[in-house]
């Protein structure tokens, strides 16, 4: 077994050092990039449900004769909104160390009068 001196040893140790601090630095700007991101993203959803609100109202005043056969499922849309806004809060600011089961995003808003 061929063994190095002492100082390249400890150059070595010093440079694994230097590296792991280095990447412990990239990795605090990054984590606050995806928060902010992820913050945007919040900022988003709520602009969507607003909109969704405004579209249920505008549908409700549509004043149509008779109602169409087909309708978009306003709550449902609201609910999935509302899984994926916790999901994000609960990834920004948890509250324990394991993760919770959320609801599945279900997706289909049309439906069908009886």
């Amino acid at each position: 077994m061929r063994s190095f001196p002492a100082s390249v040893c400890r150059a070595g140790r010093l440079a694994g050092a230097a590296g792991m601090l280095f990447l412990f630095t990239l990795a605090i700007p990054v984590q606050a990039a995806e928060q902010d991101e992820l913050a945007t993203a919040m900022r988003q959803l709520d602009q969507v449900q607003a909109a969704l609100e405004r579209a249920r109202g505008a549908a409700g005043q549509s004043g149509a004769s008779e109602p169409p056969r087909y309708f978009f499922d306003y709550p449902r849309a609201r609910a999935d909104l509302e899984t994926i806004r916790d999901g994000i809060d609960r990834y920004l600011t948890p509250s324990r160390a394991q993760p919770r089961t959320t609801s599945a995003v279900n997706g289909h808003y049309r439906r069908e009068r009886p």
